[in-house]
């Protein structure tokens, strides 16, 4: 009898990608994703001392859920800046680490099946060093756009030790 193997470990990861301020596309893994929400701002109460990237809470089917702007978190304009017009915003509920949380985004958009050993390394320049752990890589589509992908584990750190 022919030994068990196990099948090598597939590269390819399914993503949502989502828009960001200023034209920039990400993407996190959907491994991580628990669902998308949308969130009036009326709903969104601001706390005292929490980082700056999280804009708030909500309560959300009885749990309360952080309200993280990955823009601003990355550095780039806010998403909720005094010219947002919309009386909602779209929101990724994620987990990580046994830890749920939400991710204010301009625009969730579609999934993405991208091979993990094609993931350019670093984030592109508009990104600040001082930030860069955030993005875990790039992917260049075939019309050569960049969708950052998006390390939601270093995320969560940044946001509980953001100095």
């Amino acid at each position: 009898m022919a030994p068990v193997t196990s099948a090598p470990e597939s590269s390819t990861t399914q993503y949502i990608s989502i828009l960001l301020a200023d034209g920039f596309r990400a993407m996190v893994p959907t491994a991580q994703l628990v669902e998308t929400i949308n969130v009036e701002l009326g709903h969104i109460v601001q706390m005292p001392d929490l980082p700056p990237a999280v804009v708030g809470v909500c309560g959300w089917r009885g749990d309360v859920l952080w309200l993280v702007d990955l823009a601003y978190a990355l550095r780039l304009p806010p998403l909720l800046a005094g010219d947002y017009g919309r009386s909602q915003c779209h929101v990724l509920r994620v987990t990580v680490n046994h830890q749920t949380f939400g991710i204010l985004v301009a625009e969730v958009q579609h999934l993405i099946r991208g091979d993990r050993l094609e993931l350019l390394p670093g984030p592109p320049g508009q990104i600040p060093p001082e930030v860069s752990a955030l993005v875990a890589g790039q992917f260049r589509t075939a019309s050569g756009e960049t969708i950052l992908s998006i390390n939601l584990e270093a995320l969560l750190d940044h946001l509980k030790s953001p100095g």
